[in-house]
């Protein structure tokens, strides 16, 4: 402000510095009547001013001012630190803004040059000089700068100079799964890769509650890998992994989740026919899995495999001839073959019982007096089943009259000539075992009347019941 005490009417011109400089109206410097105003003071403000009044009337000029120095201090500078940057997504952040002249300051922080405010949220805090972003995401990268701001004078910091965070995406972890689907019993190997940096250690989850899978007898966790020594169908399920170790970035990102299909083995049976058996006989064990193809076979026997050398061995089917005690027992199968999946399930066990005599039949009659014309029914029975039935007449070692394969067999309009003794045998397999012959039974027929109302039918000789008509046919 410039200022002559004598009169009035005064117009100052402003001068700086000593070369006689005029001050003159500016975008910061506004001259009105005895006042200079700089708006926004600049070092280059800085210098002596001075001042001198002219007017119209006399005297038309004063003598110029004092000269007065004024000195333009700049604003304090800011220093903005970010640390760490590069940051890893879901690591903490912290941003440092520091003014070292003067105290009491509050500091603004700003992104991008849009002049965005950066405020509290649920992930960034602001407390004194720091801002903390909690968890980094991508969209946290950018360019920050901070300003402070105080009561006292100087009431504001220079802006700092921005610094741009970089935050880079985690490690992506790949999970590979093989076999995969798997049948059980096989080995599983799920292998985690993280292709960012070494000295990676991982953590393994199934389904989605975030289970954690350990060591177990069957799972064993080495390095990159989990194996699962034998799948077992509770191992299904969604699987995926994540990286950890010492060094930034200290984690990876989750690996996507690979489903890992557990199939049951091909179920396998057994079937063994006859049974029980007879010292001598011939019995055949069946193996059966019931899917795939190009199946061969194992047979065990009370906990041993069965040696080809013992048993004949045939694909699907082990026969033993000439049966002893010593084949009774625990017997059960196993398929193998070639492509996956390369056996089947064990079968369930089945006993296979030699009894230890020869089986005896029994023969009997339906009737004790027997007149001509009568019908008489002959049974043959035996303990077991799948026999079919051989008769004899006069003599038991002479050529069966008959063979049926029911148990019984009826003799029809008899004749007292049609009297004698009679047997039967049982027998089964191929070659055929047979029974012992059952005693005799003597058939006395008492003549009698006879009125015939149709004619006799010829039959063949050699036959002693006709599997239709279930006639008696005579020698």
């Amino acid at each position: 402000m410039c200022s002559t005490r004598s009169d009035s009417s005064w117009i100052y011109q402003q001068y700086k510095d000593w070369n006689y400089n005029v001050v003159s109206q500016s975008v910061r410097h506004n001259i009105t009547g005895d006042t200079l105003t700089i708006s926004r003071a600049a070092e280059s403000d800085q210098g002596w001013y001075w001042c001198e009044g002219n007017r119209v009337s006399r005297p038309t000029s004063s003598q110029p001012s004092n000269a007065v120095s004024l000195k333009v201090k700049a604003l304090p500078k800011t220093t903005l630190t970010v640390k760490p940057n590069p940051a890893y997504t879901g690591e903490k952040v912290t941003l440092t803004c520091s003014t070292r002249s003067g105290s009491n300051w509050n500091y603004q922080w700003y992104k991008d040059w849009n002049y965005k405010v950066v405020t509290q949220s649920v992930r960034h805090t602001i407390r004194g000089e720091t801002l903390t972003i909690s968890r980094a995401a991508e969209s946290d990268q950018g360019r920050y700068w901070c300003e402070g701001n105080r009561v006292s004078r100087p009431t504001s910091s220079q802006p700092s100079d921005p610094v741009t965070l970089t935050v880079k995406a985690l490690p992506k972890t790949t999970l590979t799964v093989k076999p995969n689907p798997a049948y059980t019993g096989e080995k599983v190997t799920l292998t985690c890769s993280t292709r960012s940096g070494s000295n990676w250690n991982y953590q393994w989850y199934k389904d989605w509650n975030y289970k954690v899978v350990t060591q177990s007898v069957r799972h064993t966790i080495r390095g990159e890998t989990l194996t699962i020594s034998r799948a077992a169908e509770s191992d299904q399920g969604r699987y995926w992994c994540e990286g950890n170790r010492v060094s930034r970035p200290t984690s990876s990102q989750p690996s996507d989740p690979v489903t890992l299909t557990v199939i049951a083995l091909p179920e396998t049976t057994v079937t063994v026919n006859p049974n029980p058996v007879y010292p001598g006989e011939t019995v055949t064990l069946t193996c059966s899995a019931g899917s795939y193809s190009d199946w061969s076979y194992k047979w065990y026997k009370d906990n041993s495999e069965i040696s080809l050398s013992q048993y004949k061995y045939l694909n699907t089917r082990s026969t033993i001839s000439r049966v002893t005690e010593s084949d009774q027992g625990l017997y059960w199968c196993q398929g193998e073959r070639r492509s996956r999946p390369t056996s089947s399930s064990i079968s369930d066990a089945v006993t296979v019982t030699v009894n230890n005599y020869q089986p005896k039949t029994t023969l009997t009659s339906d009737k004790e007096n027997i007149f001509t014309g009568d019908s008489v029914t002959l049974s043959c029975t035996v303990e077991s089943s799948g026999w079919k039935f051989y008769w004899y007449r006069h003599r038991p070692d002479s050529t069966p009259v008959a063979t049926t394969s029911e148990y019984s067999c009826t003799l029809s309009w008899v004749n007292v000539s049609d009297g004698g003794q009679y047997w039967c045998r049982a027998g089964r397999g191929d070659p055929v075992y047979y029974t012992l012959y059952s005693d005799p039974v003597q058939i006395n027929i008492t003549a009698g009347d006879v009125i015939l109302e149709s004619p006799v039918h010829p039959v063949a000789e050699g036959r002693l019941c006709d599997s239709d008509l279930l006639s008696f046919l005579l020698e």
